[in-house]
């Protein structure tokens, strides 16, 4: 009978953890009452940018100002933020209304036409923060146009990224949802530290929008939330992030199957 080779196991180990957190995915046990009485089931975060419902294909002219978008694109870029995010989206921006977005790029801060993102993504999904008020789509129009060519905030992409892998530790499955919330407040404390400034990446500036507008999503600082972060803020999601409002799925402006998005069935009509 051949030894163990005890080196060869400890590599094994090691390489299955590394694994395990590289998928940690937040879940918690979800209650749903039928006629049959109260139900328990087991509920992951869920990767695909559409509800379980399915797909639902849109146009330009069913977007509302203050919507927001997420998108991923097969740029190499994109592809590390959503393999070490274990997400399907890398990007996120608002809709300001007459065909405009803003959003935080590399280039930093700019209002373009919707267009050039449709033509660029393959990805682009549209969720909505329920209530928004004439007067709050206007700060946040007036923001955007207040910030127009504010620099990038790359330190604060630097500080997310060990974030990004070390926080799966909260995430697994085996984590109850208040503990989980603590560990990655805590974490993100150690680790990112937020700073105020006049320097966003992409779902920083959204976040940061609805908070002057007087529309929080959230109380996380917004310096933690990534674009994965900002997608299980929804509706029947499990959120990493504690969302004030969940948001509604409006529909996609395009969808493409990948590893993350899994598919792009759509929904049944009737």
């Amino acid at each position: 009978m051949k030894p163990l080779n005890t080196r060869s196991i400890w590599v094994n180990l090691r390489l299955f953890s590394v694994l395990i957190l590289l998928s940690g995915c937040a879940a918690q046990w979800h209650k749903s009452v039928g006629e049959e009485g109260a139900r328990y089931a087991f509920q992951f975060q869920r990767n695909n940018t559409a509800p379980t419902s399915g797909v639902v294909m849109i146009d330009e002219a069913q977007l509302a100002p203050g919507d927001i978008l997420f998108s991923a694109d097969q740029g190499l870029a994109s592809r590390t933020l959503r393999f070490s995010g274990n997400t399907s989206v890398s990007h996120s921006f608002v809709y300001l209304g007459e065909g405009k977005i803003a959003e935080a790029l590399g280039s930093g801060v700019r209002i373009m036409p919707i267009q050039n993102s449709m033509a660029d993504s393959p990805l682009l999904a549209v969720y909505r923060y329920p209530g928004l008020t004439d007067v709050q789509v206007t700060a946040i129009q007036a923001f955007a146009e207040q910030h127009l060519g504010s620099p990038y905030n790359y330190f604060g992409i630097a500080k997310q990224t060990p974030y990004t892998i070390t926080r799966k530790i909260c995430e697994l499955p085996v984590i109850p949802r208040a503990m989980r919330h603590l560990c990655l407040n805590t974490m993100a404390v150690v680790q990112v530290s937020p700073f105020q400034g006049n320097r966003y990446f992409c779902s920083q500036f959204v976040v940061e929008a609805f908070n002057r507008a007087g529309a929080p999503l959230t109380k996380t600082p917004p310096e933690w939330v990534s674009p994965g972060d900002l997608l299980h803020m929804r509706a029947d999601d499990i959120p990493s992030v504690i969302p004030v409002k969940p948001l509604q799925y409006v529909g996609h402006l395009r969808c493409q199957t990948s590893l993350w998005q899994g598919s792009c069935t759509l929904a049944d009509a009737s």
